[in-house]
This record gives C-alpha cells, structure tokens and sequence, in this order.
C-alpha cells in the first residue's frame, strides 16, 4: 500500500511538475510575444517619430522655398533664385527619404498626392522662371503665379493632412505600447508566481524576460531622443576637428625644419615667429573642440581683439614660400596700399580660412602660380569690408562640381582624392568659419585653368593703443603715480621671482613676495594692494583657487592679472571665471609687463612697444660661439645690466640641471603628474633665459603628460631637451667666465 501511495504520489510529483513546466513555458512564451509584440511596436513608434520630424522639415523647408520663390517675383534679385535651387534639392532629398516610410501606409495616397503637388510646384518655378527671363519685369507672369500660391494652398492643406494622420498613427502607437508593458508585467508576475513554486530553471528565464523587458522600455523612453539627436552630428564633428588639427600642424613641420637651416639671424626670427603662430592656432584648435559642435547652432565663440593684419598676412608670406618653391611655382602675396594696420576681430580664424584656402591652391597648381590679395572693397565708420582673393592656376573645379564645392567629403571627383589626399571637409569648415564671422565665401574656376576664391568679410579698425615707440636701452619705463603703488607678486618659482620683481622696482613699484596661493591670500586679507600679478600653478593652493577665495570671501576688488605658461585657447576665460582680470604669458618681456602693469596702475590709453633692433655690434663681432643661448636677449632682457644677467645665469645653472635629473627620475618612475608639473615650470625659465627651442618640445611634454601618453614618446622628447639643456649649462658657464674677467 505504502508502495503504492509512493508510487501515486510520485506520479503526482511528476505530473504536477510537468504541468507547472508546460504553465511556466506557457507563460513565459506569452510574456515573450507581448514583448515582441513592443519591441515590433516601438520599431514603428521611433519611424512614426522620424517621419513625423522629417514632415515638420519639409513643410518648413517648402515655405523657405515658397519665400524665396516670392522674393524672385517681387524684386527680379538672382541670388532669390540661387537659394531655390539650394532648398529645391534639399525637397526633394526629404521626399525621397520619406516615400519608403509611406508604401502600404493608410498615408500613402496623400503623400503621393504631397510628391505630385511639390514636382508641380518646382515645375511652375521653372515656368516662372523662364517667363521672366522672357519678359524681363519682375511679376511678369499672373497666371504662372496664382498658380503656385493653388499649388503651395494644396501642398499645406496635404501636409497637414498627412501630419494628422501621423498623428493618429503615433497616439495609436503609443497606447499599444502602454497596452503591451502592462500585459507583459502581467504575465511577468504570474510567471515570478510559478517559478518560486517550480524551478530554478523557470526564475532564469524571468530574470531573463525582465531584462529585456526593462531593456525594451529604456528604448521607450529614448525613441523620440534618438529621432532628434542622431550620429550623424557627432561624426560630423569629429571629422571636422581632426581635419583643423592637422592643418597648422603642417605648418609647424613646415617652419620647424626652417629654423633648423638657418643662423641665429633676423630670417630665424621670422621663421620662429611664424612657428609660434601656427602653434599657438593649433593650440586654439585642439581647445575649441567642445566649441564646433555649437556651429550649427551659432554659438561658437569668436574673439574680438586687436591684431596685427599686415603682420598676419606677412607670415602666411614666410610659412608658403618653401612649400611653393618645393612645387617650382610661384607664391605672390599682394595687400592694399590702404589696408589697415591694427583691426579688431579673431586672428586664429582668418589665419585658419587664409591657411586653408592658401595651401589647397598650392596642393593643386603644379605649374605657374598662387596668389594671395586682400583688397578693400570699402570703409564707412571705421569699419572695413576685406576682399580676400586666393587665386590659382591649378587643375581647376568641373562646372558642374561647383555648386557643390563647399559640401561635406566633396572634393569634386574621386580622383582627385586619390592623386592629391584629403577628405573633402576642409572647404566646408571654412565657410563655416566665413559665414559665423557674418562674412561670405564664392568661388570662380574653370576646369585646367585654375580657381579663384574670394573671402568677403568685415572688420573694423583698431584704434585701441597709443603706441609709443623709444630706444629701449635709454627710456625707464616707470608708472605714474602721485603716491606709493603696492604689488603683490604670488610666484614659487625663484628665478621668475627675481626677474618680476627687478621689472616692477624698475617701474617704481612697491612688491611683497608670495610662494604660493594660500600665502597670497593671507596677505591681501591683513594689507590693501593696488594690484596682484597671480601664477597659475603654485603649491599649497593654486592661482584659480586663491583668486576664487579673494572675491568671494574678502570681496576684494582689487585688479588681479593671472601669469602662467599654460597656452591654451581658453585659458583667459578661464582665468576671468575664477575672478580674474587679465591675463600674461609667460615667459614675458619687461615692456610686456609695463604694459599690462600700466594699463591698470598708470595710464590705460598709452602702451609701448619696441621695435625689432639688431644688438650693438651684431655684425662686427663676426660668428658667435654660442650655438643654443642668445647673448643679445639677456641684454634686451636686463637693458644691459651686466650684474643682473649674471645674477638671472647663476639662478639658471642652479635650478635647470636639478629640474633636468628630477624630470628624468619622473619619467623613469611614470609619474604623469610630476611630469606635467616640471616640464610646466622648465619653459618659463628656458623662456626668459632665451632658449626658445626648448619652448615647444617642453609643452609637448607637459601635452603628453596630461593625456598620459606613452611614457617612451615622452622619453624621447626628453632625450633632446636634455641635451640642448646640458649645452645651454656650458654656454652660460663659458659665458659667465667670460663676463667675470672682463668686469
């Protein structure tokens, strides 16, 4: 009996077992098909969304077309017509985008009926068009016109239309997928229910359900985002970066392996000032990133300051003629007898679309010549309308490549990318840049004969300084004050310390000392300052930080001028975010900081500047046995006094060969961190002591350091920069002896 009852219940066990398997599997396989039935649901809900945008484009973009189209009526203007074509092409781009969506939709009569109205529509354009050519007064044509206004009425009436419908669609949608997660929580709940009673097997497959439930409902709740904020803006945005990225640094190649051929002569400090230039663009390129993808919304930031335009166009001058040379073509530039000297606006931009435009015309010319003009077209108020022409006499555009020219990835043919590189992106960027700076870009070509480009934009003319020129071996600079002026320099390092404050004693000025943020702060809090020159990077407490706590917490006013090594594109708005007024590269002439001192402690309206002179003596003292120090700049940097240069050289030999071993031992250790920091604070003593060939390969490291490259490409940059360090160490002895027996 017992065995039987064992048996029975076995059975029972088995049976019961079995059925709750087959409940679990059943409701597992409904949990799934309701999940499936959302997941299908929500593929139709995202495309619902998609076209309905895209709709909402095209009904926008067919009133564009409409305004244009009635623009050329009214006034005859051909540029009304020019910008049809443009919104002519991008119509029909949207219907043939949308004419999958709508096969086997309830909506495809209508938007058939859409597409056979728009094509009626462009067509009575044409019409309007050739009737006007024909009787040559704007208007010329009633019949053409009231036409296209039926036409445009029943185009609206039939995108509303569909619209309404899409809308039914999208609302009937949406319930569905309300309907679909509840049934699928439904039977997820039951299925939780059953799985406790039966196996572990039927928990796994809920946790699966679950997960992909949750999964399915996250892609819910982003289905309209992804409609909106799709790929193609990221990739766009990152081509165009890496694009910019390697323009100036082509020039920076270009003019490095100048400098390397030359003397220490007025050529080399052209081509070096040319270097400078393109780093310090390249600089503003890799900081503006975050920038450019605001250009299609119009926010990308563009400076309004006072710059040198005659000097700028000189430059791209020195930075083409090798490259032309190379090619055996020749490079002309040509600037108006009335160009302005000084104007207000963004340098690196128009030094970006001048390079861009400049070095294309070089790649494709291979015989004759490029030449670069800035012409004026007008002044009124000060301000001047610039006509900046790049022409060439290269392979040419095709005729009917132009209109499409300034496209993205358009490089005219295939061919051309295959023969001459590149991505087609660099002419896109350049309208861009031309078109946010309120400007506007053509182009003139024919094909085998060559192109012309013409840049037209507007700056108004600099009248911002007084210069005031003098010889700056006999002229003191002193600031002007009827009482005591009282600076506080907050600088830790000691040979930067030294020279700041002989320069601002010099000026006549008052200076206490601070070795870090936290001190600085002190100070200020027990004594009242007339101006504050504030280092970035300090121990204990930073620049950013001490100028913060200044402002909030003492509410101070008082002027504080940030001085760093940093050269990064942003780094004067970041300095101004944390309280800052100014801000001072280092490493920094004595008339470049009178000048900053002055604009705030004596008369702002005045500034000097010092013209480019050759030492005393430069050509009767024959070679110069110094091949890395440049003896003249220590002259320039201490007027000739011949006690402070020796001082400022036994500083140097100091510090420089201790920083050397302590950066060597850090990238032996890879610490990034100290790394960045030496190499930081190495430039601005290699800076005021003159070995400016130190300068680059030093913010490479502090560069790679904060990236935290590979520690063996950083090793090898330090290989060169000790060695040119060790040589500087020996000419500053040898000429330190030489100084000492001859005084």
């Amino acid at each position: 009996m017992k065995g039987a009852l064992k048996q029975y219940t076995k059975s029972i066990i088995i049976i019961s077992s079995l059925i709750s398997i087959c409940l679990v599997l059943f409701i597992a396989f409904s949990a799934n098909y309701y999940i499936s039935r959302m997941s299908k649901n929500n593929t139709e809900l995202y495309s619902a969304y998609r076209i309905s945008e895209l709709m909402k484009s095209f009904k926008s973009n067919i009133i564009v077309l409409e305004a244009k189209q009635r623009g050329y009526m009214v006034t005859g203007d051909g540029k009304f017509l020019e910008a049809y074509k443009l919104k002519e092409s991008e119509t029909k781009t949207y219907l043939k985008s949308m004419e999958k969506y709508f096969s086997g939709k309830p909506e495809e009569e209508a938007f058939y009926k859409l597409k056979e109205l728009t094509y009626k529509k462009l067509m009575e354009a044409k019409d309007l068009n050739s009737s006007m050519n024909a009787i040559g007064i704007p208007g010329g044509n009633n019949d053409v016109q009231t036409s296209g206004i039926n036409t445009m009425t029943e185009i609206t009436n039939t995108v509303d239309e569909i619209n309404e419908s899409l809308s039914k669609t999208t609302k009937s949608l949406l319930d569905n997928s309300v309907e679909y997660v509840s049934a699928s929580k439904n039977w997820s709940y039951l299925e939780i229910t059953l799985a406790i009673l039966t196996a572990l097997a039927a928990v796994v497959i809920l946790i699966a359900d679950i997960n992909t439930r949750n999964k399915l409902e996250e892609e819910l709740r982003v289905a309209k985002k992804l409609a909106d904020d799709n790929a193609l803006m990221k990739e766009q945005f990152m081509a165009n970066m890496s694009h910019e990225i390697r323009t100036p640094m082509n020039s920076i190649l270009g003019f490095t392996e100048l400098l390397e051929k030359t003397d220490l002569n007025k050529t080399q400090t052209d081509y070096l000032m040319a270097v400078k230039t393109s780093g310090s663009n390249l600089l503003n390129i890799i900081n503006d990133i975050l920038d450019f993808s605001k250009i299609e919304a119009g926010k990308l930031n563009i400076e309004k300051i006072s710059f040198n335009l005659l000097e700028l166009l000189d430059s791209l001058k020195v930075m083409f003629d090798p490259k032309a040379n190379e090619k055996q073509i020749a490079f002309k530039l040509v600037v108006d007898e009335k160009t302005p000297t000084y104007i207000f606006g963004d340098p690196t931009r128009l030094m970006q679309i001048l390079i861009n435009l400049t070095n294309n015309a070089i790649k494709f010319t291979q015989s004759g010549e490029v030449k670069l003009s800035c012409e004026i077209k007008s002044i009124e108020h000060d301000i001047v309308q610039f006509v900046f022409k790049v022409k060439d006499t290269g392979i040419g555009i095709p005729a009917d490549k132009i209109a499409s020219i300034f496209e993205r990835f358009n490089q005219g043919n295939t061919e051309t990318t295959r023969k001459y590189g590149g991505n087609g992106l660099g002419l896109a960027i350049v309208k861009q840049l031309v078109e946010i700076q309120n400007g506007d870009i053509s182009v003139k070509s024919k094909e085998g004969l060559g192109s012309e480009f013409a840049v037209k934009i507007s700056y108004p003319i600099s009248y911002e300084n007084k210069i005031i020129p003098f010889e700056h071996k006999h002229i003191h600079l002193k600031i002007k004050s009827d009482r005591p002026l009282w600076v506080l320099l907050a600088e830790d390092h000691i040979l930067n310390q030294k020279l700041a404050v002989a320069y601002l004693t010099n000026f006549g000025l008052q200076v206490d000392l601070a070795e870090n943020g936290a001190e600085a702060f002190g100070m200020i809090k027990h004594k009242s300052y007339d101006l504050v020159l504030m280092d970035i990077q300090m121990p204990v407490m930073d620049g950013y930080h001490a100028s913060k706590k200044i402002r909030e917490e003492l509410k101070s006013d008082v002027p504080i001028i940030a001085m760093t090594a940093h050269m990064m594109a942003n780094e004067r708005e970041k300095c101004t975010s944390y309280g800052m007024d100014d801000y001072l590269s280092k490493p920094f002439k004595e008339v470049e900081l009178f000048n900053m001192v002055n604009a705030y402690l004596g008369n702002k309206k005045e500034s000097v500047v010092i013209p480019e002179t050759k030492s005393e003596n430069a050509e009767t003292r024959g070679p110069q046995p110094y091949s890395v120090i440049r003896v003249e700049h220590l002259h320039t940097l201490s007027r000739g006094n011949l006690t402070f240069i020796k001082e400022i050289i036994r500083l140097f030999l100091d510090q420089n060969p201790t920083e050397a071993i302590e950066l060597e031992k850090a990238i032996q250790q890879k610490d990034y961190t100290a790394i960045r920091s030496i190499a930081h604070k190495m430039k601005t003593s290699v800076g005021f002591i003159g070995i400016e060939q130190l300068l680059a390969p030093l913010n490479q490291l502090e560069d790679l350091a904060m990236r935290e490259a590979n520690i063996s490409d950083i090793a090898s940059i330090f290989k060169d920069v000790k060695a040119v360090c060790q040589r500087a160490v020996t000419e500053l002895n040898a000429l330190l002896t030489d100084m000492e027996s001859t005084s």
